[in-house]
């Protein structure tokens, strides 16, 4: 256990966070404990660290690196590990690493429902009251979901009530923060957590103007792709094809998915990035962490979680690999 990164000895600390509400939020949360970590994210839409990003990070030069909510594969955390000490806080499925710390409640055997975010998995670690960026997170992540979830519930009713909030609100600021990565903001998210460790209500992100402008651009093209043809691969699994140059996918596979919570839904998006398919999957998952390993075998960028799975495939590999999951997936 380490309470404070003043107990480690280093000079050149790196923050590294995911892209989106939950890794911002998560992130923030570390910089109120050690507030001297430059921030860093890797390149939107990877669940791993390409060539560019490594070419940054060396420029940096960092004897510590902080890893929090991503997933990273085994060769980018042994490219951090070169540099110095590596700490990792997370809930995604992943492999236990041999770092410094890796501290991850959920492949240690904790319950999803307890740790629906790395902001709360951040949280309970450094034994902090939970506040706004604890259940940010867990909004990005979980949305709707949240209000199955009893044990996050109850310390989102005490933190609602405290604010004179409702859910909607935490809904919306999640939304907000998201408009960053779906318009590959990627300067701005990496700012963001240094903003967000000031935060104390939702008013707080409710008040930023240009995320307001970015959620109005986004909700048109988020309608009318969650609202396409969705055709039927097998009985249990749906497919929608998207081609859009924005990175709304998750959430666009996310409305399709709740709205039809006994199907598998697949969604993919080739038009985000030149050369490279975007592939999500959401739904009642037999085995998550199978998909995911299956795609890293491939040479893919894959990550997630119990009941969603996102990967980046070469367009030419996409459509055997797409007959390849609904096979892995039927019933």
């Amino acid at each position: 256990m380490i309470n404070s990164l003043n107990e480690v000895d280093y000079q050149n600390g790196l923050l590294l966070h995911h892209w989106d509400t939950d890794g911002m939020s998560a992130g923030a949360l570390i910089l109120r404990n050690f507030p001297d970590l430059s921030t860093f994210t890797p390149s939107i839409g990877n669940y791993y660290l390409n060539e560019k990003d490594k070419e940054k990070i060396k420029k940096t030069n960092p004897d510590l690196v902080v890893v929090v909510d991503m997933a990273l594969p085994v060769e980018s955390i042994e490219f951090l590990k070169d540099f110095g000490k590596v700490y990792i806080f997370d809930h995604h499925l992943q492999e236990k690493h041999d770092v410094e710390l890796h501290h991850n409640p959920v492949i240690d055997g904790g319950s999803p429902m307890r740790y629906p975010s790395a902001s709360w998995v951040v949280t309970e670690y450094f034994d902090s009251k939970p506040s706004l960026l604890t259940i940010l997170g867990a909004f990005g992540d979980r949305e709707d979901k949240l209000k199955e979830n009893e044990y996050a519930i109850e310390t989102i009713d005490v933190l609602l009530d405290e604010w004179g909030s409702n859910f909607d609100d935490l809904l919306k600021c999640a939304e907000y923060l998201d408009t960053l990565y779906k318009l590959g903001k990627r300067k701005q998210i990496e700012s963001m957590p240094h903003d967000l460790k000031d935060f104390k209500e939702p008013e707080d992100v409710l008040g930023l103007e240009d995320l307001k402008r970015n959620s109005v651009a986004l909700d048109s093209a988020i309608e009318r792709e969650s609202k396409g043809n969705v055709i039927k691969l097998e009985k249990n699994i749906l497919f929608k094809k998207m081609e859009s140059p924005y990175n709304i996918i998750s959430t666009v596979t996310r409305r399709i998915a709740w709205s039809r919570e006994d199907k598998i839904v697949i969604v993919s998006n080739c038009k985000f990035k030149e050369g490279e398919c975007q592939i999500y999957i959401r739904g009642p998952i037999p085995d998550s962490e199978k998909v995911i390993n299956i795609a890293k075998q491939k040479g893919f960028s894959a990550g997630g979680k119990e009941d969603v799975v996102g990967m980046v495939v070469p367009t030419e590999e996409k459509e055997e690999f797409l007959k390849e999951l609904a096979n892995l997936l039927k019933k």
